[in-house]
């Protein structure tokens, strides 16, 4: 064979012909994309899924140190937590959390002050809820359909258990707490 065979032998698909070599391919043959549907469908569900409200599994930690005058951040620690429970986190999960974040480069912290930040829809609509809230959010005037909640506590002994509503699954990121610790 010369050069020329050869590439034109390399351009010939092996799947357009009848055989692929083992005797094994039939023209009834049919491809199986049951899959792709599956793949399709589940893709649909996860995008469809960011709409729905669900319960908050969740939230994010940040935990500020401020020097001993409290005017100055000297570091920030972001962690994640899970709920033990659905919705809902104890005064004894808090105490855990902040007590492990106490004690940093053999220098102790205070605590100060806990902020949660929570987001929630007021409006049944949703799409339409969220649309103006956006739209009055770029404005500047007031806070649309949408109740963006900041709670503080200074006393951690007042918190028996912080229940936070279910929320649009998109926006459960959004839920969380910040911890303002200050230099003993």
């Amino acid at each position: 064979m010369n050069i020329e065979e050869n590439y034109r032998n390399l351009l010939f698909d092996d799947y357009d012909s009848e055989s692929d070599g083992d005797g094994d391919y039939n023209k009834n043959d049919t491809l199986d994309t049951s899959w792709i549907v599956e793949y399709e469908k589940k893709l649909m569900y996860d995008e469809y899924r960011l709409f729905l409200k669900t319960d908050v599994t969740s939230v994010t930690f940040e935990i500020y140190y401020l020097d001993h005058d409290k005017t100055t951040v000297e570091q920030i620690i972001p962690m994640k937590y899970t709920l033990k429970n659905p919705n809902q986190i104890t005064q004894h999960e808090l105490f855990s959390i902040i007590h492990s974040y106490q004690q940093v480069d053999k220098k102790y912290y205070n605590f100060h002050t806990l902020l949660f930040y929570s987001f929630e829809f007021q409006d049944n609509n949703v799409i339409r809820g969220l649309s103006e809230y956006l739209r009055k959010s770029s404005c500047g005037d007031g806070d649309g359909d949408g109740r963006s909640n900041i709670i503080e506590y200074t006393n951690l002994l007042s918190i028996d258990t912080i229940y936070i509503a279910p929320v649009l699954t998109m926006f459960h990121d959004i839920i969380g707490f910040s911890v303002l610790l200050y230099e003993d």
